[in-house]
């Protein structure tokens, strides 16, 4: 079926996952964009209800489309207009996947490392973060507080490793570090504070969480105080703090690497 009008139900509704937050909560769903993307959700076992491409991009991407299509449910083909109607893109590449919500909770009795957000409001930064827990073997993700990891930005900075990294999405950081505690994971706070440890003396236990806070504010006195220590990345150099991707960046890999990657 070849949908042509930008005003049709199916693309209306597209559209509003796509910028509207409260309609991806209430209806448990979200909108994947791009060939490559799209590919992933439906190679990870995401359930896609629905598919939408261009003419154009089932020839171009065919690698990509020809699978996604045979794992989704429905398949309709749109316009290039239709297409910038549910994309926030400036070029789109024509082809979107209506995907339902489903977390991939993490085994915290593994060992290895765990890494916490707290209030991370950046989407390329949580993005980054994800790819880097993704490339360093971390066991899971808990994201307490952050921005919307289904809005489009999220799963474009994440490009694709949202859909095999074990994650969880919680309320609050006082939520997410009860839960590490309560399965015996160590919390290492990054913080800049008279009483971190430098990150070279760290010695990072067997089941370990990386606990980083939110890009203006960096962690609350409370949630430092509920870790069981805290971590300082060596800055001999000018600037006087890292971006939170950047430190979360040096600090997984620290840890992973006493983890034994």
């Amino acid at each position: 079926m070849l949908i042509t009008s930008r005003e049709n139900p199916l693309i209306k509704e597209a559209a509003a996952l796509v910028r509207d937050k409260k309609a991806r909560k209430d209806s448990g769903l979200f909108v994947a964009e791009g060939a490559r993307a799209c590919f992933e959700a439906v190679k990870s076992s995401t359930e896609v209800l629905r598919v939408f491409v261009t003419e154009e991009a089932e020839h171009r991407y065919s690698e990509y489309v020809a699978p996604l299509i045979s794992g989704s449910a429905e398949t309709y083909y749109i316009t290039p207009g239709v297409a910038e109607k549910i994309s926030e893109t400036k070029s789109p590449q024509g082809v979107f996947a209506l995907c339902r919500m489903a977390e991939n909770p993490p085994d915290f009795e593994q060992e290895g490392v765990y890494v916490l957000l707290s209030e991370l409001q950046d989407p390329g930064n949580i993005g980054t973060i994800l790819r880097t827990c993704e490339a360093m073997n971390v066991r899971g993700v808990l994201l307490c507080s952050c921005a919307d990891v289904y809005s489009p930005k999220v799963l474009r900075s994440t490009m694709g490793c949202l859909f095999r990294l074990p994650f969880t999405v919680l309320s609050s950081t006082e939520e997410g570090l009860e839960k590490l505690h309560e399965h015996a994971v160590s919390c290492y706070a990054a913080a800049l504070s008279t009483e971190a440890k430098m990150l070279p003396e760290v010695q990072f236990a067997k089941k370990s969480c990386i606990v980083i806070g939110n890009e203006g504010n960096g962690l609350s006195s409370e949630s430092i105080a509920a870790c069981d220590k805290t971590v300082m990345i060596p800055m001999p150099g000018r600037a006087e703090s890292l971006n939170a991707a950047s430190a979360a960046a040096i600090l997984i890999y620290s840890a992973a690497v006493q983890a034994g990657i």
